[in-house]
């Protein structure tokens, strides 16, 4: 595997949607690829929604060999997953993989669940590769975390007031 395509979905009370894709090469992260999704605020809340909403806008790309990746690498469960293979499945990329990650009991590290279509990925919890998927699913939620925070300040920073003349800008 020489390019991983991670992604995750944040939203705040059902608004402000946002989907990251984090891409992950054989020298780590690949920063000016990263991507962000804005969701559709009937979608925003809807995880599976919101997570197939992503999956079609990007999978656009992956006709240029240089975009498409080697996996797909999901922040959810077996829904998420579903949902992604569905979206897979109608495209040209049929034969993409895809896994997801799911946060373990009480969300604690090292507890975490990695799912295939063909079910279970059993992985030492303290192999490299179990690591890997774990450093690239956080670098994921941080990446739209991060994008679903600065969304909700731009929403914060407007008032009715601003419209009033004198008063507002």
């Amino acid at each position: 595997i020489s390019r991983i395509d991670a992604f995750d979905i944040s939203h705040q009370y059902m608004k402000q949607g946002v989907g990251s894709c984090v891409v992950f090469s054989e020298t780590g992260a690949s920063k000016k690829d990263y991507r962000l999704f804005n969701i559709p605020n009937e979608l925003s809340g809807n995880d599976t929604g919101s997570l197939k909403h992503v999956i079609e806008r990007r999978i656009k790309y992956f006709l240029d060999p240089k975009t498409k990746p080697d996996l797909l690498l999901i922040d959810g469960g077996k829904s998420q997953l579903k949902f992604v293979r569905s979206v897979i499945e109608k495209s040209d990329h049929k034969g993409l993989k895809a896994i997801s990650i799911v946060k373990g009991t009480g969300r604690l590290r090292a507890t975490e669940t990695i799912i295939s279509e063909d079910g279970i990925v059993e992985l030492d919890k303290q192999s490299k590769a179990f690591l890997l998927l774990q450093e690239i699913r956080d670098e994921s939620h941080r990446f739209a975390i991060r994008a679903q925070r600065n969304k909700k300040r731009k929403t914060i920073r407007k008032s009715e007031l601003d419209n009033i003349n004198g008063i507002g800008l």
